[in-house]
């Protein structure tokens, strides 16, 4: 990816709400798995999944 880029993720990565963004931190840059995300919040590995997915979308529709 482009500097430019990565720097637009971080930018719009900072405004999501949590838990999207700490999940999208763990998963992303700490490459925990969606089981070990669910056992830190005390949740499900498909509720991991799932805020992982919205918080993707949110950064998308961040770019558009």
């Amino acid at each position: 990816m482009r500097k430019e880029d990565v720097l637009a993720i971080h930018k719009v990565l900072h405004t999501l709400n949590q838990p999207y963004q700490e999940v999208f931190w763990m998963r992303t840059f700490g490459e925990l798995s969606f089981k070990e995300i669910g056992d830190i919040f005390e949740k499900t590995e498909s509720w991991a999944r799932v805020t992982y997915h919205r918080a993707k979308m949110k950064i998308k529709e961040g770019f558009q």
